[in-house]
């Protein structure tokens, strides 16, 4: 058995997706083995599946959809038949300086109880990037009404330089244990993508296995190289919006009791009632933002009526 399979999801940006391959087939530790396998969904698939496979003789499998899987869908392809002892899903604007990809199989074979984990990554200007968090729960959801940044609270980031315990881990670096997967199961579908991450780290420290942050190895990510894209298009971020609080209400309904689920219901509402004055005040104030705002104010109605429907987790 080989050590790692690294599952790679593309949209379709081939530059982004080249100079990440190119980072990881540098890669040439004596004894240590891997296959890459790309799974891309979206338009004009051609480019992708023709173009790489000859420049990168060495990835595995290069497999198109006819319609987008989301994060979930994409990397399950891969989960559901991956052949190595480790699998990685790995976003393509991400670049792996030589040297990570063993360090970070080394240090999960040195701890066997590791079930995923992730490393220490940078944005494109050297600084650091936030990759851990909090899980959604009420505490999180209720600090969310003041501070969106409550799943990714400054106080978490004061040492970023040791091992640790984390509750979650982003989606762009992630290091599972087949041995974990084949116990807990692959991604929940339901998702799509927002939350997913959470989820699968959730399910895996359930079962006894530890959710680590390893900063032993350091990459670069670009991030937003998507989100730039979508956000031209209004209703693809009213989408956006609304579906990431829907995979939070289903994460309640899925882990929680019935009465946080219950719980969430008045505190999400009032959070989508604040964001919906706040972004009212904007539309009023300023001519340029207000294509985004009324976006916005569309998005958290709909997400105060969601609240009180009868299933709140359900899919719109």
């Amino acid at each position: 058995m080989m050590d790692l399979t690294i599952s790679i999801g593309s949209l379709g940006k081939i530059d982004l997706l080249r100079r990440c391959l190119r980072s990881v087939f540098e890669e040439d530790a004596p004894g240590f083995s891997f296959e890459v396998r790309i799974v891309y969904n979206g338009p004009g698939g051609d480019g992708v599946c023709e173009s790489i496979p000859k420049e990168f003789p060495q990835v595995a499998l290069s497999w198109a959809a006819r319609a987008p899987l989301g994060y979930c869908g994409t990397h399950n392809v891969v989960l559901r038949d991956a052949s190595g002892r480790y699998v990685l899903l790995l976003d393509d604007d991400t670049i792996l300086p030589k040297g990570t990809l063993p360090a970070m199989v080394r240090f999960m074979d040195e701890h066997p109880r590791a079930g995923i984990a992730g490393c220490k990554t940078l944005n494109s200007d050297g600084s650091f990037q936030p990759t851990f968090g909090l899980r959604p729960n009420l505490k999180t959801e209720v600090r969310n009404i003041f501070k969106s940044t409550s799943y990714l609270p400054a106080s978490l980031y004061r040492e970023v330089d040791s091992v640790r315990h984390v509750e979650f881990l982003n989606g762009h670096f992630l290091l599972a244990r087949s041995e974990a997967v084949r116990q807990v199961g692959v991604l929940d579908e339901y998702y799509y993508t927002h939350i997913s991450e959470a989820d699968w780290c959730y399910r895996l420290e359930k079962a006894g296995w530890q959710v680590l942050y390893v900063p032993v190895a350091t990459i670069v990510h670009t991030g937003g190289e998507y989100s730039t894209v979508n956000s031209r298009s209004a209703m693809k971020k009213y989408e956006h919006i609304v579906r990431a609080h829907v995979n939070r209400f289903y994460f309640f309904h899925k882990h929680y009791s019935p009465w946080k689920l219950f719980a969430l219901r008045p505190v999400m509402a009032l959070s989508s009632a604040a964001r919906v004055l706040f972004f009212s005040v904007i539309y009023l104030i300023h001519r340029d933002q207000r294509p985004i705002a009324a976006t916005r104010v569309r998005a958290f109605r709909r997400i105060i009526g969601i609240s009180f429907s009868r299933r709140p987790y359900r899919i719109p």
